[in-house]
């Protein structure tokens, strides 16, 4: 049959602020646009001392419905987010809404209740189930979930183990109302990149000789900046020339600085601050390290290994799932093909950082492993593809569409093709 989307989404998220659901949501709203769907961004305002991704939302024309009152934290103004998210639903008539981030996910999967929304997904991106709140926050948080996966015809979790956790740990949803669905860049401007330019060590003003060691994040607790600091002096011991990147900003920014002058450490870190030119600063690092506690896909790896970069890690939430081949280990470390998983230790996480400093050949062979992986599985044309495979299996399944209605771009779904959607 010919074909003629029927099929309008509004996709919803707390805020625009620099990180991958931001980009996620930006780029899949683009790309059903292009498709053929009426798609829209619904979204609130970026917290104080936060970045925004607003730029990135004008660079792709994507249309952003703001809601002033609606933020990552619980106030009273959440009923007047509510409230404000029923009128647009009311207005659009969408036969989706995607929801996206905790707080997004609720007041949005509510709204669309309210309105009887035909189709209702949610994406986890991460969760917050662990390292957030007190146990008794947390246990109302796992309560509230629970109630809206009931009524949520799909939850999307980005990784393997983060289906897990939300099917086996935490019991948020039986596991045929989850699929996985890795996330999807735009990674051309990191495969692009043939090896270090010298930018960053420029800017920085060290020898481009000099091993450069780099962390990219929000500083928030949960992504633990302090850790990264706590391995400096463990790695500057053996490697007096080594410099370490810090790059992004957040509440504990201020916190970080101080230390970083009070320990004596400012000829050897640079706090560069939240930074657009990306490809620039990973082209030059060496090894880039996540310290988090709880993640979901940290943003951050993917683009290191498009960048053709090692990468160190905290064994938590979904980065194992980005480790490619079975591990070997060594001292306290599990060396997977692309890059090197610890404990939440300062030592293991430095010892990890001093192997790949005085080992260049593996380095760079697990640069290229990884880059390789990323291309393959993280790319956004495969994203948009595993979306549109389920959009439409939604919509056949409540008869919004007949069930030969197939797009042409639409290809066989990478990730979850074997799902069963009937049982959704």
């Amino acid at each position: 049959m010919s074909w003629q989307p029927q099929i309008s989404i509004v996709r919803i998220i707390a805020r625009l602020n620099v990180g991958g659901p931001a980009i996620h949501a930006i780029l899949m709203t683009d790309a059903f646009r292009a498709r053929g769907y009426d798609a829209v961004l619904v979204t609130g305002k970026v917290a104080h001392g936060e970045a925004s991704m607003d730029y990135l939302a004008k660079e792709h024309k994507v249309e952003v419905v703001a809601i002033p009152a609606l933020s990552r934290n619980i106030s009273s103004k959440d009923f007047i987010s509510l409230f404000q998210l029923v009128r647009i639903l009311r207005r659009r008539r969408p036969a989706i809404v995607h929801t996206h981030t905790a707080k997004a996910g609720t007041l949005g999967r509510l709204a669309a209740m309210i309105v009887r929304v035909p189709i209702r997904v949610h994406t986890f991106h991460g969760h917050v189930f662990n390292g957030y709140f007190s146990p008794l926050v947390t246990r109302a948080f796992l309560m509230i979930e629970r109630f809206l996966a009931r009524h949520t015809d799909c939850i999307i979790a980005i990784s393997e183990s983060q289906k897990k956790e939300l099917t086996d740990t935490y019991h948020i949803a039986p596991p045929q109302k989850v699929v996985v669905i890795p996330l999807g860049l735009d990674l051309a401007p990191f495969l692009q990149l043939h090896g270090p330019e010298g930018k960053l060590h420029a800017a920085i003003r060290c020898e481009r000789s000099a091993p450069l060691a780099g962390w990219v994040g929000r500083f928030t607790a949960i992504k633990a900046p302090d850790l990264f600091l706590d391995c400096i002096p463990l790695v500057k011991n053996p490697f007096p020339a080594a410099r370490f990147v810090m790059v992004g900003g957040g509440e504990l920014w201020a916190e970080c600085e101080q230390r970083i002058v009070r320990d004596g450490l400012q000829d050897s870190v640079a706090l560069l601050g939240w930074r657009r030119n990306l490809p620039e600063i990973y082209a030059d690092l060496d090894v880039i390290v996540s310290t988090s506690i709880n993640e979901g896909t940290p943003v951050a790896l993917l683009e290191a290994m498009a960048s053709g970069k090692a990468i160190v890690s905290t064994d938590v939430g979904g980065v194992r799932d980005l480790m490619i081949g079975s591990p070997h280990h060594f001292d306290g470390m599990e060396l997977f093909e692309n890059g090197i998983l610890v404990k939440r230790d300062p030592n293991l996480l430095a010892g990890a950082i001093r192997y790949l400093l005085g080992n260049p050949e593996r380095r760079r062979a697990m640069g290229q492993a990884g880059r390789e992986f990323v291309r393959e599985h993280f790319s956004q044309l495969r994203l948009a593809d595993d979306l549109e495979h389920l959009y439409l299996s939604l919509a056949r399944s409540k008869g919004l569409l007949p069930m030969d209605a197939v797009s042409p771009a639409c290809k066989p779904a990478s990730v979850f093709a074997s799902t069963n959607t009937q049982s959704l």
